[in-house]
């Protein structure tokens, strides 16, 4: 789809929880830089703050783009008043996140999947989780300011990082 599609795809739904008057909203798991640019688009003019988080893998967007590109692209909207990643490799964590701060300059965001797979083809998660509270310290240390965990990741998890990070 082009931004333009993808935009207007986006703006009623985005009405629909603006009309809710949240606080923030999350435009996560975005996994390009045109979807991106798009959801920046429809969010404009709605009156409410959100953050933003790409999905990764390695130092790409899933569609394959350069992060610094796909940072870069939304680095300047003053609706967007966080950045970062989620629903990815705990280990893509680090390096995506010192990115994303180096290049916008806005708190960071990161919460990734546990590190296991999801097979389509079987609908089932495979392999074994390698998100380890303790890699939290590197995300911080790269940047992020505001660290939880997407798919796979529950409670007991979420209770280790905030211990981890002497908050909980």
């Amino acid at each position: 789809l082009t931004v333009a599609e993808l935009e207007r795809f986006h703006r009623p739904r985005l009405e629909v929880l603006a009309a809710a008057r949240p606080d923030v909203l999350a435009l996560e798991t975005v996994p390009d830089t045109d979807e991106a640019v798009a959801l920046l688009r429809a969010l404009r003019g709605l009156g409410v703050p959100a953050w933003l988080s790409y999905t990764v893998e390695g130092s790409r967007t899933r569609a394959g783009q350069p992060l610094e590109e796909a940072f870069g692209a939304v680095a300047d909207a003053d609706e967007v008043i966080a950045i970062g990643v989620n629903c990815c490799a705990p280990e893509d964590v680090a390096d995506a996140v010192a990115v994303a701060a180096r290049v916008t300059g806005k708190p960071v965001v990161a919460y990734p999947n546990s590190g296991e797979s999801w097979d389509a083809t079987a609908r089932t998660w495979t392999g074994r989780s390698t998100f380890a509270p303790a890699l939290v310290h590197g995300w911080r240390a790269s940047g992020a300011r505001l660290i939880g965990g997407c798919c796979r990741v529950g409670p007991p998890v979420i209770g280790r990082i905030a211990r981890t990070l002497g908050t909980g």
